[in-house]
């Protein structure tokens, strides 16, 4: 019976560990739009940002020059 007990509470403590590990992680690029025709002009490299990092830039905000709107998109 104690093996049991022993058994259940290691598996749920390996549980408890794997899941709290998970990074929050997307594929994030720069993305060029014209104001215009709203059409991409360029895209950028797709890298991977994980948790605050990630933060940063899914609130970064669109910068805008005029003709351009350059965002971040994150998948």
């Amino acid at each position: 019976m104690k093996k049991i007990v022993l058994f259940f509470l290691t598996a749920l403590l390996a549980v408890f560990v794997i899941t709290s590990c998970t990074k929050d992680c997307k594929m994030c690029k720069s993305v060029k739009i014209d104001n215009i025709t709203q059409s991409t002009i360029d895209e950028g490299a797709s890298s991977e940002y994980c948790d605050a990092a990630l933060d940063e830039k899914e609130n970064d905000e669109p910068y805008n020059d005029g003709s351009t709107t350059t965002k971040w998109v994150c998948e």
